[in-house]
């Protein structure tokens, strides 16, 4: 059956229809695959490796501070730990020798009683550490100083003692004359660090130290020369005192030692033929 013009241009384009709607449907399909690609693809990828980058190489954060000192005797060292990724390892040492640390959550604190250099390190689980440097010098290792020249006058000796420090600790000042008396000051000027002693031509030991226990020794002697006295010795370095006796002691202990070796060991003749 023949059809007519206008019926066969109804036909095809019925039948062209349904493959432009599919080309249709096709294109926006391809249009809708880019969001989801980085959705679910890129974005995953790039967080996943940023938590990788940021576990692999985070390095603790911390702070320490020296506290100040009340005594003079000891201070606390404090540490805080501002970076909450797991720690392997927390440690403090001064001087080269390790200190005891206390943990309350995440503080660690320590109590030194010696002036040096603090080193602490923090290390992360990953292996990554953190080192921090710090100077302790807020305790007071340092004796009185007999300041000063010291002034003899009627027989009575007059010194001027004073610590940058602590203090000096007036109640805990004598001194010992040559027959080994135990002496109180005559005077004692608090004020103006001046004291006074009845003065021992042969020979006077004063002593005296600060709030913080360090001791100071002085030695002295007097004589009158054409009725002028005068004064000898001065502050005694009770350090390299001790250091030679220790030097001395350690050379006769090597000397018994060797001869009693030589007396245990004679040496015998041995004639070989």
């Amino acid at each position: 059956m023949a059809l007519s013009r206008p019926e066969e241009d109804i036909m095809i384009e019925q039948t062209q229809r349904p493959t432009a709607r599919s080309s249709s449907r096709y294109r926006k399909k391809k249009k809708s695959e880019l969001p989801h690609i980085l959705l679910f693809y890129v974005l995953p990828f790039l967080i996943f490796n940023a938590l990788v980058f940021y576990c692999v190489t985070t390095a603790p954060e911390f702070q320490m501070e020296v506290a100040d000192t009340d005594d003079y005797l000891s201070t606390t060292v404090t540490m805080d730990l501002q970076s909450h990724f797991p720690t392997k390892s927390v440690t403090m040492t001064l001087n080269g020798e390790a200190v005891e640390l206390e943990k309350d959550g995440r503080t660690y604190t320590a109590v030194v009683t010696t002036n040096g250099s603090i080193e602490a390190t923090v290390v992360n689980l990953n292996g990554m550490q953190t080192k921090i440097y710090d100077h302790v010098n807020v305790l007071d290792e340092t004796p009185p100083t007999f300041d000063g020249d010291p002034a003899i006058n009627d027989g009575v000796i007059y010194l001027s003692i004073a610590d940058s420090q602590s203090g000096v600790n007036f109640d805990s000042i004598y001194a010992v004359n040559s027959l080994g008396e135990t002496l109180t000051p005559l005077t004692v000027d608090r004020s103006a660090n001046m004291l006074s002693f009845e003065m021992d031509p042969d020979g006077l030991h004063v002593y005296a130290q600060d709030m913080a226990g360090n001791e100071v020794q002085a030695n002295f002697t007097s004589h009158t020369e054409n009725g002028v006295e005068t004064l000898e010795g001065g502050i005694e370095d009770t350090e390299t005192e001790a250091s030679s006796q220790d030097a001395v002691r350690v050379t006769e202990e090597t000397g018994s030692d060797t001869e009693t070796d030589s007396a245990a060991d004679p040496v015998s003749d041995i004639t070989i033929n």
